[in-house]
């Protein structure tokens, strides 16, 4: 409402704007679910660097954060200070974060289900007690006693193993979904709104892997998976152990918010060799590629850091049926190296129109931007003047991403729209307190087929172009 005016002079009032800007969600944030050694256990944790990884979730406090081992820290003297982490104890995520970190990744949240190393210590140290009790059973007193301690001990031996079988780690990895503050493992990432890529590496379950896509098209994110590590575990899929057999993992996994890598990548360990899930690089690589260039770029063609070699070497024509199935191959080209050469969801047999990575994820960007950025209209008027300023604000949005290179066409106008009016919102829908917005875009797909197309030329009869001058 306006002031009111008695005195003659120059009068200055801010009024709000109709019109609100949107941002881009962002593209890059992963959550990563696995076991740890140490740390919160159901409990989404954001993580900045490795080194705040290493501290939270491995537990050595060391100068130097070289490896997911770490790097043995000395005293003035040389006297070694801390060992390296056993290898035994570390795991799949370990590796992970690590590798997303090395490859450009920036943020991420992290849930452990549970802590590998205390099954592993749990175990040692129930052997080494059933070790001891049977040395000392013929000297015995009670005998009756110490085979009766043997036999609780070989119990409760029986019962971590059992604990710690995959069906476990599997139940524990799925979660459930009891409410706030109640949820375990797939279900906590509820919690955290900004994730956008989801990630259980080195997990080929069968069931996890079908309830990550499921969970993932369900909160429209992406979600990005692992081949086994070995062919042979083909079977628990009830496919072939070869490459055909590969090829048919897509159907079974088959969605336009997923896509699968293959195969695992060799990297080093202080000497040694340790096969890393594709997964990890990929993330990495996802995060490197949305900062550089935009979430519209594919993700592939891209070096892969600290990539030695692969557990399995293929060429040409065997990635043609994996490529065409929507298995996305990592290659090792002895001139550019070790990249990831495959850009394709895994629905890309099943739906073309989803076929590509970067699609899906420029959709998935435009849509939760526009949730996040049109929440000041609810409860407002529904009338021309919101649906003007909602039309407004689209076409702003949409025309910075188009100066990216995002949208295809060779104008904003034919690379996409925005519809709010009286012709798509009836007065039933205003009745029901309901705004429809119709919004196009054409988006740019990649060059994922380059042909040259060469023939022969016969040479100019008569001498060329300084004869025919003449």
């Amino acid at each position: 409402m306006a002031l009111e005016y008695y005195t003659p002079g120059v009068y200055v009032e801010e009024i709000s704007s109709s019109s609100v800007s949107m941002t881009a969600a962002p593209t890059n944030i992963v959550g990563f679910l696995g076991e740890t050694r140490i740390g919160s256990v159901n409990a989404p944790t954001k993580i900045a660097s490795f080194a705040e990884y290493f501290e939270k979730f491995i537990g050595y406090t060391l100068k130097d954060k070289m490896t997911p081992r770490g790097t043995v820290a000395k005293d003035v003297d040389g006297n070694v200070l801390k060992e390296n982490v056993p290898n035994d104890k570390l795991t799949d995520l370990d590796w992970a974060v690590y590798i997303f970190f090395a490859n450009g990744g920036g943020k991420c949240h992290v849930v452990s289900v549970n802590h590998a190393s205390d099954a592993s210590d749990a175990a040692a140290k129930l052997n080494e007690a059933l070790s001891k009790e049977q040395a000392a059973l013929s000297g015995a007193k009670d005998k009756k006693a110490a085979e009766a301690s043997i036999a609780a001990i070989k119990k409760d031996i029986a019962a971590s193993k059992e604990n710690n079988t995959a069906s476990n780690i599997d139940k524990l990895l799925v979660g459930a979904d009891g409410g706030p503050n109640k949820r375990t493992g797939l279900a906590c990432f509820k919690d955290v709104g900004e994730v956008s890529l989801l990630c259980a590496p080195g997990v080929t379950s069968a069931t996890v892997l079908l309830d990550i896509v499921s969970y993932a098209e369900a909160a429209n994110i992406f979600a990005i998976i692992d081949s086994p590590e070995n062919l042979d575990e083909l079977k628990d899929f009830k496919l072939s152990t070869d490459l055909k057999g590969l090829a048919g993992l897509s159907a079974k996994m088959a969605s336009k918010q997923a896509a699968l890598y293959f195969p695992w990548i060799n990297v080093n360990d202080n000497g040694s060799t340790k096969a890393v899930s594709p997964s990890a690089f990929a993330a990495g690589v996802y995060a490197r590629v949305d900062n550089d260039r935009g979430v519209h770029k594919a993700p592939a063609n891209e070096v892969l850091k600290l990539a030695d070699s692969l557990t399995y070497t293929i060429n040409d024509s065997e990635q043609e049926e994996l490529n065409k199935n929507g298995i996305n191959c990592i290659r090792d080209f002895s001139d550019t190296g070790i990249r990831i050469w495959g850009a394709r969801t895994t629905v890309s047999m099943i739906d073309p129109q989803w076929r590509y990575i970067n699609v899906r994820r420029l959709f998935n960007m435009v849509e939760k931007s526009l949730e996040l950025g049109t929440k000041w209209a609810i409860f407002e008027p529904n009338d021309s003047k919101l649906w003007g300023s909602l039309t407004r604000n689209g076409k702003a949005f949409l025309s910075n991403i188009y100066k990216t290179g995002a949208f295809a066409g060779n104008s904003e106008a034919e690379s996409y729209f925005v519809k709010c009016d009286a012709s798509n919102n009836s007065q039933e829908d205003v009745d029901a307190g309901i705004v429809n917005i119709e919004i196009g875009i054409a988006p740019v797909k990649p060059a994922e087929f380059i042909v040259f197309k060469i023939s022969q030329k016969a040479p100019d009869a008569g001498g060329g172009e300084e004869e025919a001058a003449e």
